[in-house]
């Protein structure tokens, strides 16, 4: 049996104005980490093409992404006109902090499934500060909309209501469309609907019917991902992943190809494959939590997990619902964070963090205080101590966040249009060098973002300059398979060298005279850049052959 404690009664309209206070601090820390005249993450430049070409009644299932973010933000897009294709980033942009900051409020009312109006707030407060989450809202990226998703799916799975229960369900649907790895949603309301549904026979219709609304949301979009593809489930990242190197899920050498788990034991041995993608996916995806957690939550969450082991504020059912959520997210995610560790991926985990951060909160306010006899008040204020110290914390965190640098984002939209106007052919990036390439061809051609289609993308070979990635092993690996595939351009960024990638290049940028046949054809020096350190070399493969026979 357990007990919500509720001793201070809170009325709607005192509920209402603290949310709106949390709202407008978790607004400022947001927007002091956005720079709306900066270029966006390359996902963002997708994203918003996407959304045109919805707009211009093509719905083309990419190969890596799905539709749900863009078909969001195509609607907003007809309410502007502009000929600036920045200007509907920031469209992007907006959207995205005001789902952020909307978020706020459903954080509450999921923290009421675990514990009273006071330490909802509490849990609103510790979601709002959140510094990676706050980044990420001005990115323009679907974080903020899958996390939103996640929240209010959980919220309405946490009742008796068959009503509200179908909610949940159709929302777990629609996190499918927004992220592939939404798919993990159905396992998880399905296992916390037969858990609080005391093995009651009458679960199985509701069961049936929760199941067929998530089938009647994600069809189409199985249904046109099959008449693509052929595969209704088709998602070109898992055909590579276990080959355990990341640019294998984006090379040109690896398209079409499969390679499984059962293909990589064959090869290297099942102890191999388990320390690769068991061990260590577990260790990347426990370093990439552990980094998820700071400032605050780092302390807050070990001690909040002790706790949920004998939570006695809580309802147990809904305790081990949150455990659910957590564990088979992080689950899923094993063996892919074994070879891609990408930290975002888990940001919806966050608010179910703070459902366990806030236990330790509300035990040493409501009972570790009360050894020393302290009254309400001054328990009031042992709390507004302890979330002073975590806004501290927040805000101290997000001033670490760097905003882009203007004068080297520039440089790179000017190195982008020197290749578009001087050069031709395909060009590899070995160094983050081209992030202005898709704004200098959109901006050579104003308007004509409008018109873009996702079909005519896919499609596109006539590019004057297209990049590619390629997977090899060695150098001579590289060149050799570069030569089959036409690539012309090698550029490299010395401060950002992608060794994950193309470990090969570390020492080309400061050693290009051993390697003869990679001949330079510009730098920053002379293309006048002060921030941007760069060089284009173009790959001569007759001296490579010369020099290797």
């Amino acid at each position: 049996m357990y007990i919500l404690k509720n001793k201070i009664g809170y009325s709607k309209r005192k509920i209402l104005s603290c949310l709106i206070i949390i709202s407008l601090i978790s607004l400022g820390l947001k927007l002091y980490t956005v720079d709306f005249s900066s270029l966006p993450p390359e996902d963002v430049f997708g994203y918003t093409l996407r959304a045109f070409s919805h707009n211009n009644g093509d719905f083309t299932e990419p190969e890596r992404k799905t539709l749900g973010w863009s078909l969001t933000i195509s609607p907003f897009f007809k309410l502007v006109d502009s000929d600036h294709f920045l200007d509907y980033v920031n469209v992007v942009r907006i959207l995205s902090l005001s789902i952020s900051t909307i978020s706020i409020f459903p954080m509450y009312l999921l923290a009421r499934r675990f514990t009273n109006e006071k330490y909802s707030l509490v849990a609103a407060f510790l979601f709002a500060i959140e510094p990676h989450l706050n980044h990420n809202a001005g990115l323009g990226l679907s974080e903020p909309l899958f996390v939103l998703a996640m929240m209010l799916s959980i919220y309405f799975v946490l009742t008796k209501d068959t009503r509200l229960l179908c909610i949940s369900f159709l929302l777990a649907g629609a996190m499918w469309w927004i992220r592939f790895n939404g798919i993990v949603m159905l396992p998880i309301l399905l296992l916390i609907l037969i858990l609080n549904s005391k093995r009651s026979s009458r679960v199985i219709p509701v069961i049936l019917l929760c199941i067929s609304l998530f089938l009647i949301v994600i069809s189409p979009m199985l249904i046109h991902r099959y008449m693509q593809y052929g595969d209704p489930l088709y998602f070109s990242q898992s055909d590579t992943l276990y080959t355990g190197e990341f640019v294998t899920v984006v090379a040109e050498n690896t398209k079409g190809e499969s390679y499984s788990a059962l293909d990589y034991i064959t090869d290297h041995g099942m102890e191999q494959f388990i320390w690769k993608f068991i061990v260590g996916g577990f260790y990347n995806l426990g370093d990439q939590v552990i980094k998820l957690l700071y400032p605050y939550l780092i302390v807050l969450l070990p001690m909040g997990i002790f706790f949920s082991f004998r939570a006695f504020d809580q309802n147990p059912n809904h305790i081990k619902a949150n455990w659910i959520v957590i564990l088979i997210t992080l689950g899923s995610f094993v063996s892919y964070f074994a070879v891609i560790q990408e930290r975002r991926l888990i940001f919806h985990l966050i608010p179910f963090f703070i459902i366990f951060a806030i236990i330790p909160i509300q035990r040493l306010i409501e009972y570790g205080l009360s050894t020393f006899s302290f009254s309400q008040k001054q328990k009031n204020y042992s709390l507004i101590i302890v979330l002073s110290v975590t806004l501290i914390l927040a805000v101290t965190f997000t001033l670490r966040y760097d905003l882009p640098d203007a004068t080297k984002e520039q440089e790179k939209i000017e190195l982008a249009k020197y290749l578009l106007s001087n050069h031709e052919g395909k060009i590899l990036d070995a160094g983050n060098a081209l992030e202005g390439l898709i704004y200098a061809k959109i901006e050579s051609s104003p308007n004509n973002f409008k018109n873009y289609m996702i079909k005519n993308d896919l499609d596109a070979t006539n590019e004057k300059i297209k990049p590619i990635s390629l997977y090899a092993k060695s150098m001579t690996d590289f060149i050799n398979i570069a030569e089959q595939y036409d690539l012309k351009y090698v550029i490299i960024n010395r401060d950002e060298i992608t060794t994950v990638w193309y470990p090969f290049f570390e020492n080309v940028y400061d050693s290009e005279s051993s390697y003869q046949y990679l001949v330079k054809i510009t730098d920053s020096t002379q293309l006048g850049f002060e921030k941007l350190n760069v060089k284009v070399f173009q790959i001569d493969y007759n001296k490579f052959h010369e020099l290797n026979n």
